[in-house]
């Protein structure tokens, strides 16, 4: 998987949405968990990207999100519920939100949605 310029915008946090084309995937009701799937491309460099967003209202700091780079192959066969999972596989990913107190960071091993 060719991975996006360093400089590209798309690899740097804070990510802004306006730098993103995003489509919604749906949402992973595993669980009960209510994470919302959507995948964005890159406006800069049309890099695909997977995002999963989960919030409990009733936690406060709870909110948390994770964004990997994926390739259109990962997309073909992409489900809310297999996005944890293709997340959790990544070499890399981005994660934050303020269940992490980030507006967001590169990270390698990660245990998405542990609950």
């Amino acid at each position: 998987m060719n991975e996006p310029p360093p400089d590209c915008r798309c690899m740097t946090p804070p990510f802004m949405y306006w730098d993103f084309d995003a489509v919604p995937v749906g949402v992973d009701g595993t669980k009960g968990r209510g994470g919302e799937v959507t995948l964005e491309t890159c406006k800069a460099c049309g890099s695909l990207w997977l995002r999963y967003f989960v919030e409990y209202e009733f936690f406060s700091q709870s909110g948390r999100w994770y964004r990997g780079l994926v390739t259109p192959e990962v997309v073909e066969s992409l489900t809310p519920e297999r996005a944890p999972e293709l997340l959790q596989n990544l070499p890399w990913l981005f994660s934050g939100g303020s269940y992490f107190r980030s507006t967001g960071r590169r990270s390698t091993c990660m245990v998405i949605l542990d609950i």
